[in-house]
């Protein structure tokens, strides 16, 4: 993408660059680097403008239109859609205008406008099944009809929709589509009163998103590694240019007095400092690179793989007992759901900070998944442990969301496990039996606290 992107201004054909732009916006929204994207996307919108090309400009404001919808910026993407709707008519894109309607069908569900989203869907659907039925903007079309037929109460045709949706999603091997899928047929199952079916697809939606956030989090490593091995790159051949500069000045310095001489030794001590402003921005590229490699970055909290990594480490050199409190956001998806995916972040930024006003230093606080979190306890009694989640769980109650824009409750479910007289001996155990005390606690109604104990 760095190499395509580099030679853009060398290309003439505006369709060539426009599918070098496009290329750099699908990669980056598959890593979720929404604000990068944006930035091609604007790129391709003054390229189409400048060529009146109304094809590069129906795909621009395409492109702005989903990244918005996939930032957040529900307000933004709607200002923009109905240009885009218009230019790409303009242009005979018909299937692009039926994908930015789609986009619109999906947020008016899911912004609560079941009636006028459910029409629109049907709709929307008829026209997919002429003109391409396996779209995963279709299938995304039918889980969102899904959901909307399953809050206005009609669970058989929710059911319907629902499982159209997981099956293409399941076929298409689609990993994203599949989890949200499968999420939506867990609410369906447990509205229709199957629980154990509805459990079922609860925890294939909760392996697809572990292995979603893995994936992701390995995607953007690489993504990381690739843009300072570029930057590295970058500056080693200024460095070269710099040096092959040197040499030339030098040689003509040769020829010269003395006084071309000092100015040889002034130039000398500014290519130095020039060096040493390098090497300082090269390290603190490195370190951010690797604090970036071990922090999630919407809470400031350690992500699975450093949490993980910390975590074996204590295990291994421990002195004394260790402890794991696991905790989950209760009805988390029901905040996204009724305030937005955007309030839904600010809870887990604001709980990430409650929560670790009460750690110790010696504690790791680390985000795990989702609205799952993670407190690893060196040296820590299984007493202090219960002691600290009782704690936070009593802080995140007292939350007030007021500043979020919206009024409504917060509560999480704890899980705690120690290395001591439970038959515990390594951190998979004790990460293992914390996660069955968490289960305990949603099963007691959540908003509680509950400890491993080995059966006698």
């Amino acid at each position: 993408m760095n190499q395509s992107i580099l030679i853009l201004p060398k290309l003439s054909s505006v369709e060539a660059k426009a599918d070098t732009l496009q290329g750099a916006i699908t990669l980056l929204n598959s890593l979720h680097a929404y604000d990068e994207a944006l930035i091609y996307a604007d790129r391709m919108l003054a390229l189409a403008t400048t060529s009146e090309s109304k094809n590069t400009q129906c795909l621009a404001l395409g492109d702005q239109v989903e990244i918005n919808f996939l930032r957040g910026e529900r307000q933004r993407a709607r200002a923009v859609l109905p240009d885009a709707i218009r230019v790409c008519d303009a242009a005979n894109k018909n299937f692009y205008s039926l994908l930015l309607n789609t986009l619109a069908g999906i947020d008016l569900i899911d912004s609560g406008n079941y009636l006028q989203g459910k029409g629109a869907a049907i709709t929307l659907l008829q026209d997919f099944s002429k003109l391409n039925q396996s779209s995963d903007y279709g299938t995304q079309l039918e889980e969102a009809l899904a959901r909307a037929y399953l809050h206005t109460g009609n669970l058989e045709q929710a059911e319907r929709y629902g499982l159209q949706a997981y099956q293409k999603a399941k076929a298409g091997n689609a990993i994203q589509l599949m989890e949200k899928t499968a999420e939506t047929m867990a609410s369906i199952k447990r509205a229709q009163g199957q629980y154990l079916n509805s459990l079922e697809y609860f925890e294939t939606a909760l392996v697809l998103k572990n292995r979603v956030l893995d994936d992701l989090l390995h995607k953007n490593l690489a993504f990381q590694r690739v843009k300072f091995d570029t930057q590295d790159k970058a500056n080693q051949l200024n460095l070269l240019e710099q040096k092959n500069k040197i040499l030339a000045v030098e040689r003509e310095l040769e020829k010269k007095n003395n006084q071309n001489l000092l100015l040889l030794i002034a130039l000398v001590l500014v290519i130095v400092f020039v060096l040493g402003i390098w090497l300082m921005r090269a390290l603190q590229q490195k370190n951010q690179f690797r604090q970036f490699s071990q922090t999630d970055g919407l809470t400031q909290a350690a992500n699975r793989m450093h949490f993980i990594s910390f975590a074996n480490e204590a295990f291994k050199m421990r002195t004394g007992s260790v402890s794991i409190i696991l905790f989950d956001m209760d009805l988390f998806k029901n905040i996204n759901d009724t305030h937005g995916h955007a309030t839904g972040d600010w809870v887990l930024k604001v709980v990430s900070e409650t929560v670790k006003t009460h750690l110790r230093k010696v504690d790791l606080f680390g985000r795990l998944g989702g609205e799952e979190f993670g407190i690893c306890m060196p040296d820590s009694s299984q007493a202090s442990a219960l002691q600290l989640a009782e704690r936070c769980r009593m802080a995140i109650a007292m939350i007030d969301t007021e500043p979020s824009g919206h009024i409504f409750s917060l509560s999480a479910s704890f899980g705690v496990a120690t290395v001591d007289g439970n038959g515990l001996s390594n951190f998979d155990e004790t990460l293992e039996a914390a996660d069955k005390a968490l289960y305990r606690s949603k099963a007691e109604g959540r908003n509680c606290v509950n400890v491993f104990r080995q059966a006698s």
